[in-house]
């Protein structure tokens, strides 16, 4: 539901983070939560590739978690956003 939002606002974002981390400690176990956004990237080896450059997306990765899922949505100008979490249960 993150990368919708990204989408309709037309900007990447980690609004509503404590949200989404706090409805995953509650309903999925999770013990801890982290995310990398991002938008623009035309594969998802390109934005993979950001992420492991950057140091912070790249510890969350590379992190102590054990489960990660990620989203992909396109805009109606061929703008992709991206949202990838991870949850450490």
């Amino acid at each position: 539901s993150h990368t919708d939002y990204m989408l309709d606002t037309g900007e990447v974002s980690h609004d509503y983070f404590y949200t989404r981390s706090n409805y995953l400690k509650e309903n999925a176990g999770a013990v801890k939560v982290s995310e990398n956004v991002a938008y623009g990237y035309s594969t998802a080896e390109t934005v993979v590739n950001a992420w492991l450059k950057s140091e912070g997306h790249k510890a969350n990765i590379e992190g102590d978690f054990t489960n990660c899922d990620v989203a992909a949505e396109m805009n109606d100008k061929g703008r992709w956003y991206f949202t990838n979490i991870f949850i450490k249960k």
